[in-house]
């Protein structure tokens, strides 16, 4: 029974309702939240992969701005007055031999002064190499000579000697000398740019230009994304210009920094994982100078807010799964409401002693109009029951006067049939005795005719009528009347005893002594009246005791011809039903206990109330 409840055909159509509706509905605010929250995040995918790349476009932009500015400070040498001083240098430069002068050496220190004079702090050293393998530093503290042929260098292999261009050299190591603050060996940003003799394509020098990494880092400061960001610039070289890790600047690209693919597209965005870390590379190359800029972003940097949205929409769909199972089980209840009070009343009307069908308020949809026609149906049920209930009353009523009336004949012609033999025995005075017994049976048989009958009453009369029997039996008669004073003004049906006491006297002879011995006994219990007749006799084997009870409880035909215990027993079930018990014990040698318990008048339901109580039959 349990598992029947527990199975969801067996649960109540306002749950069912419920559940399916919350499901349904669920299913399609998670569905949709999740797709809302997928396109969301594309979206802001996209955005950020187009977003950063704009960003480091325009941080290359400054950049190739800033090369450029240091290209043309490098070509400044080029043009009056610079390149008169450095002609004027480079001619006593051929007199005085391997060794330069003062003079041309101060020649050259002017024609240099072009660096200390620009306004931008940020270019500490020009250098100015010869083609006799020496060099002349010009800083901001002075100059000096000394040897190093740019022959040696290793950027000397990638210069543009054709066109005599300026070759960037991106972050060097390099080291000041004097009272300059970047005194000692440091990294800077520098370009070269190669010198030609005039009037002929042949190598004169070489002028570099020497600047901090300043500039570069106020541009990259310019862009965040966000704690644990790497940001990279790369030349054309591949050769790290500026890291977020000072230690990386002047290093070859490696593929740990997760750049890979990244060498010929001109921007973009790709997801990879470095160091169990899952990041988003953003880069930009230059279309001008060919350099990156490179930004090494965590994805719970750009995710945040992927990640709020995310957080609402799951707050969201909680919210809107909570108020979708309240509604449903508003609506479930609201909408099942006609169908339980349709059951409440269908399962009153199962007993058709509950009160007539009064009219309900109801809707006019489909449920209502059931209710409506239900209603009506029962009305009209209940009117053709009554009628029914009515004609049963009338049958039984007429039933049970019936079997009470055949005591009458057969005890009558059993008692006359005993004075008879008294008298014809001589004992005229028992004979005349008898009469007047008879005349009070006959009396209270009269009286009896009503319903039922005082205990004391039908006491009195089963007295009467053992007196009677003695007439017949003289001694071997005796009888003993065990009953509850309480009982005394109880009533039974008239009659009831009787048959059970004659029954005993024919039956219940001794095998001893062949006495007849009766015990009628009147008990309580609990709610109940005991009533047995008990005898002596030589009792029924069992075999045919069974039989006997099973006759008695089938139906035997006309009313007319029920008698005895039949009779007893038909009435108690018409007038009792179920509420009545007929029992027989015996045992073989050893006497018969036949008896009925009914119910006491507070305790029995009427015949009316059986008949709705069984109204199955009643059809």
């Amino acid at each position: 029974m349990r598992w029947k409840r527990r199975q969801f055909r067996h649960w109540p159509m306002a749950c069912k309702l419920a559940i399916v509706f919350s499901v349904l509905l669920t299913v399609i605010i998670a569905v949709v939240g999740g797709l809302s929250y997928q396109m969301a995040r594309r979206a802001m995918e996209r955005q950020i992969n187009h977003y950063i790349p704009q960003v480091l476009d325009q941080v290359n932009v400054r950049l190739d701005d800033y090369v450029n500015d240091v290209k043309f400070l490098s070509r400044a040498v080029m043009v009056e007055p610079y390149n008169g001083l450095l002609e004027e240098a480079f001619s006593g430069f051929g007199r005085s031999g391997p060794e330069p002068g003062l003079a041309d050496t101060l020649s050259l220190h002017r024609a240099l002064s072009f660096i200390s004079l620009n306004p931008n702090k940020d270019y500490v050293a020009v250098l100015f190499y010869t083609g006799s393998g020496q060099v002349y530093i010009r800083q901001s503290a002075g100059g000096l000579w000394l040897d190093a042929s740019y022959r040696d260098q290793p950027w000397f292999r990638n210069l543009d000697l054709d066109q005599y261009t300026p070759t960037v050299l991106g972050t060097i190591p390099f080291r000041l000398f004097g009272d300059n603050p970047y005194i000692g060996e440091w990294k800077a940003f520098s370009v070269v740019q190669p010198l030609r003799q005039k009037n002929r394509k042949a190598l004169k020098g070489i002028i570099q230009i020497v600047g901090t990494l300043e500039p570069i880092r106020e541009i990259m400061r310019g862009i965040n994304f966000g704690t644990g960001t790497r940001q990279y610039v790369f030349d054309d070289r591949n050769q790290i210009v500026y890291a977020s890790d000072d230690s990386l600047a002047g290093a070859i690209e490696e593929s740990a920094y997760g750049m890979q693919g990244a060498e010929s597209a001109t921007s973009g965005s790709s997801r990879v994982t470095l160091d169990g870390e899952s990041v988003l590379v953003s880069y930009n190359r230059s279309s001008a100078s060919g350099w990156r800029v490179v930004s090494v972003i965590p994805l719970g940097n750009i995710m945040q807010e992927v990640e709020q949205v995310k957080e609402w929409i799951g707050i969201w769909i909680t919210a809107g799964v909570a108020a979708v199972i309240l509604l449903s089980s508003l609506l479930s209840v609201r909408m099942t409401d006609p169908l339980r009070r349709l059951a409440r009343t269908t399962r009153r009307q199962v007993h058709l002693s509950a009160s007539p069908l009064s009219p309900e308020p109801g809707g006019d949809d489909e449920v209502g109009q059931l209710g409506q026609t239900f209603r009506h149906m029962m009305r009209r049920v209940q009117t053709l029951l009554n009628e029914m209930l009515k004609e049963k009353l009338i049958y039984r009523e007429a039933e049970i006067r019936t079997l009470q009336s055949q005591i009458h004949p057969h005890f009558l012609h059993n008692t006359l049939e005993t004075i008879r033999m008294t008298i014809r025995t001589g004992n005229s005075e028992r004979g005349e005795q008898g009469l007047v017994e008879l005349g009070q049976l006959l009396r209270y048989h009269a009286s009896s005719l009503q319903e039922t009958v005082q205990v004391q009453a039908e006491i009195q009369f089963i007295h009467s009528y053992l007196s009677i029997q003695r007439f017949r039996y003289g001694d071997r008669l005796s009888f003993k009347l065990d009953v509850d004073e309480e009982l005394g003004e109880v009533h039974l049906p008239g009659l009831l005893l009787q048959p059970l006491v004659e029954n005993a006297i024919i039956h219940g002879v001794s095998p001893v002594d062949q006495r007849i011995r009766i015990t009628v006994r009147l008990k309580r219990q609990g709610g109940y009246m005991i009533c047995s007749v008990i005898d002596e006799g030589p009792g029924i084997p069992p075999d045919r005791l069974d039989a006997l009870l099973a006759s008695l409880r089938q139906e035997t035909g006309a009313a007319g011809k029920r008698i005895g215990l039949e009779n007893v027993y038909q009435r108690i079930q018409l007038i009792y039903g179920d509420q009545a018990e007929f029992h027989m014990e015996s045992m073989d040698g050893a006497g018969t206990i036949v008896g009925f318990s009914i119910p006491l008048e507070g305790e029995r339901s009427t015949a009316k109330e059986e008949c709705h109580h069984e109204s199955a039959d009643c059809g």
